[in-house]
């Protein structure tokens, strides 16, 4: 995997944007100096014309261009350039020069024409000018051509002399960005080092003062988290310390069972020690189940637990069945009030199952013998699942308490672990439902309303 640098990233996109402006700046010098090169040069051949119009003389009626060898040799000589001149009337035709050069008519007298034109093959720039001459009717047109050897010359000297400055602006450029992109990015690394020099206990909050807002924004996700994570880790620490103070006592009750069943010689005192033996295994079994379905409903672990619609009358109806021959034992009068249709609910089956199993088995532990147990599903105003029981009830001011984790309404001689409830909360919590706690019809007992949103 190839490792990435924020500074680099951005030094990059800088230098693409700088780049791309210089490239565009280019272009408008290129365009520039050609201008200034041909404005030069164009105004050379300007006076040139011009130099040439005074030789055109009118003799006898008839135009003659009069100029000697000298002169248009040292007007045709240049070591870079070649230069050509025509003179030509509109009555008397071609007059003197070179013959090929493009006959240019203005149509205005004294008007100035510039063209790039070719001749011979080659690019030349070519500057034409209508004259009238005293006594002739005619009109004369004079054109000088020269090839574009020094304003190419001259456009590269100019576009030379304009990118050497801006290609050093550019380097100075770049290296001021990265400088700056340094210095703007020395809080992130201070705020690193200083992450990275924190130990693992230490999960106080980031100083976010004389940080730029983009750091104190992810400071204060940080922050965030830590206090998440602390969170987590006290929970954790307090689950693990419960469950090693609740276990304690059934797996003492199993080892002083084993003792005493090793111990008695009567059979009917080692047939007590492991009727004590089963029921404190049977405990700590029970209990052990209580706390991975509670690990199972944590916020963390239940991240992972895939949600889906369940239809909530045949999973109240398939776990009721699951309890009737508990309550028959107990002889406890157990109904499932659920409706023939279908109530769906988005949930989890088996997490589900486990709200429903420890309100049953938490109604079945406190009612008693004799007592009534019904389990109904109703899907108006919202879906919702009621256990309800008229055993001794729960005093107002304990409902409040009995989602806690190992709190037990019957104290300490409760044969409960104190997570049948908490495990339901935690549940319903993931759930987005809603745990209602009420006395019972006609005051007795108690009623358990688990209210889903949808």
């Amino acid at each position: 995997m190839i490792e990435t640098s924020l500074r680099s990233g951005l030094v990059v996109r800088l230098m693409a944007a700088i780049v791309m402006l210089l490239v565009l700046d280019s272009i408008a010098c290129y365009y520039t100096a050609a201008h200034f090169a041909n404005l030069v040069y164009d105004r050379w051949l300007i006076d040139s014309n011009r130099s040439l119009s005074k030789a055109v003389k009118v003799v006898d009626r008839r135009v003659e261009f009069d100029l000697p060898h000298v002169a248009r040799d040292v007007f045709e000589f240049d070591e870079v350039d070649k230069t050509y001149f025509q003179i030509s009337s509109r009555k008397q035709g071609f007059i003197a020069g070179v013959a090929a050069l493009p006959q240019l008519i203005e149509s205005s007298e004294n008007g100035l024409r510039l063209v790039d034109a070719r001749v011979d093959n080659q690019h030349v720039r070519l500057v034409a000018t209508n004259i009238s001459l005293a006594d002739s009717d005619d009109v004369v047109t004079v054109e000088v051509a020269e090839t574009l050897n020094k304003r190419a010359q001259l456009r590269t000297e100019i576009l030379l002399a304009m990118s050497a400055p801006q290609v050093g602006l550019l380097i100075v450029a770049l290296a001021l960005a990265w400088f700056g992109i340094a210095r703007g990015l020395k809080p992130l690394t201070d705020l690193a080092a200083q992450i990275e020099a924190r130990g693992h206990d230490n999960l106080t909050p980031v100083p976010e003062a004389n940080l730029p807002k983009e750091a104190r924004t992810l400071v204060s996700k940080i922050n965030d988290l830590l206090v998440r994570l602390e969170r987590a880790m006290v929970a954790q620490k307090r689950f693990v310390a419960d469950a090693a103070h609740q276990l304690r006592t059934p797996l003492a009750a199993i080892l002083l069972y084993t003792e005493r069943a090793q111990r008695v010689a009567d059979g009917d005192q080692g047939q007590l020690a492991l009727l004590g033996l089963h029921s404190a295994a049977e405990r700590a079994a029970r209990l052990s189940q209580q706390l991975l379905t509670l690990a199972r409903a944590e916020p963390e672990a239940a991240a992972a637990i895939e949600l889906k619609p369940v239809n909530l009358s045949e999973l109240a109806r398939a776990i009721g069945e699951e309890w009737i021959a508990r309550a028959l034992a107990q002889e406890i009068d157990f109904g499932l009030v659920v409706p023939d249709f279908v109530i769906i609910v988005n949930g989890n089956a088996g997490l589900l199952g486990e709200l429903l199993s420890n309100l049953v088995d938490n109604a079945l532990r406190y009612s008693g013998r004799g007592s009534r147990v019904t389990v109904a599903v109703e899907a108006r105003p919202t879906p919702r699942l009621i256990v309800e029981d008229d055993g001794p009830g729960i005093p107002i001011d304990e409902r409040t308490k009995i989602f806690e984790r190992f709190y037990r309404a019957g104290g300490e001689a409760s044969s409960g672990c104190g997570l049948g409830l908490a495990i339901v909360a935690e549940i319903a919590k993931l759930h987005r439902a809603a745990v209602q706690v009420e006395s019972g019809n006609e005051q007795h007992g108690v009623r358990f309303i688990v209210k889903f949103s949808n």
